[in-house]
């Protein structure tokens, strides 16, 4: 679909949702059943596989096992790598996860067969847009921003249409390439549906330099060899709290957000485990630790807290139409490989 430059908000609605949060509330308690936590503590530890930056979830599980005392053992993989071991495993009977915490919620809604039936005791209090499957949860839920080095860029960009200026050409804006997973193809998806589809041919023509994962791309920024790039806010808020020199803004066109598709699978050999992890994450008290220390957006309708740097009075969260996510990926990414003359 060739879409114009500008969109009114109505017919965005059948591309993607564009919206708002709901009132900030009061936390509600988390108090899990004793029966689940005994349960869980008998088990005495579980195995989490996730697709998550291992510093963002390194800090859950010391909180997790603080709470709880059961132990969580993390086997971290980017996105392709993590499904490619999971149907490997499950293929031969030996699949150890006993949670699956994945970015990409089309590939583990493809996998859906091999989850249990889940939903934590919150489950009417997230939208209904961050949900692919009744087995699947948003645990992690990451923003796109734009960063920059604090340093050395005195001019900034605003929005996500700065990105196209001649100022910023000649290789100070880097890029994670688009076929890097799920969370970049939601941020391209939302450049090419919201922003416009001249979009990629305009910043590509700024000629950014190209990075495998936002890892890298942002330690480029905190060096100064990058001075802007697009990043997911989770990433760019534990360098500022540490004092590097990396800022970041929300634009003002939309956020596009990253929902996880989380799950337990049908083989789990600590259950009990795992649906305490879960029920603890996607509760208002994980939520608030994934929103304030890691600075995670949520995909509660009525966040705990504002996000850092967010104003749910007027900043608005965009997430895909989850058909088109599936179907316009294979040739969208093609696209996009030629216009930013990227080849695998």
């Amino acid at each position: 679909m060739l879409l114009t430059r500008r969109r009114t908000l109505a017919s965005l609605a059948s591309l993607g949702v564009l919206t708002q949060y709901g009132p900030v509330r009061a936390a509600k308690p988390f108090d899990p059943s004793p029966s689940l936590v005994a349960a869980a503590q008998k088990e005495g530890e579980m195995v989490l596989y996730t697709a998550a930056f291992p510093e963002v979830m390194q800090d859950s599980i010391a909180l997790f096992n603080k709470r709880f005392k059961v132990q969580v053992k993390m086997v971290r993989a980017s996105g392709g790598q993590l499904i490619t071991r999971v149907k490997s495993e499950a293929a031969t009977g030996k699949l150890e996860a006993d949670v699956l915490d994945h970015s990409d919620r089309g590939q583990t809604k493809a996998i859906e067969d091999l989850f249990l039936d889940y939903a934590p005791p919150n489950a009417a209090d997230y939208m209904p847009s961050a949900l692919v499957s009744p087995k699947l949860w948003p645990t992690i839920t990451p923003g796109w921003s734009i960063a920059w080095n604090a340093e050395l860029m005195k001019n900034p960009p605003k929005t996500w249409m700065d990105l196209c200026k001649p100022e910023y050409a000649g290789g100070k804006i880097g890029q994670v390439i688009g076929p890097s997973g799920g969370t970049t193809w939601t941020r391209i998806m939302f450049e090419r549906q919201v922003l416009g589809e001249d979009y990629w041919t305009r910043q590509a023509a700024t000629k950014p330099k190209l990075y495998p994962s936002g890892a890298p791309l942002s330690d480029a920024v905190v060096r100064g060899e990058i001075l802007i790039a697009p990043l997911i806010y989770n990433i760019v808020y534990p360098k500022k709290k540490d004092g590097a020199p990396i800022d970041a803004i929300y634009p003002s066109e939309g956020v596009p957000i990253v929902p996880y598709g989380t799950g337990i699978p049908k083989t789990a050999k600590h259950p009990n485990a795992a649906r305490l992890w879960l029920d603890w994450a996607l509760s208002d008290e994980g939520q608030l630790h994934s929103i304030r220390d890691q600075g995670n957006m949520t995909a509660l309708k009525n966040p705990p807290m504002a996000p850092p740097g967010f104003d749910p009075a007027k900043d608005k969260l965009w997430t895909p139409n989850f058909a088109q996510f599936e179907s316009l990926h294979g040739p969208w990414l093609e696209d996009w490989n030629k216009t930013y003359g990227y080849r695998q």
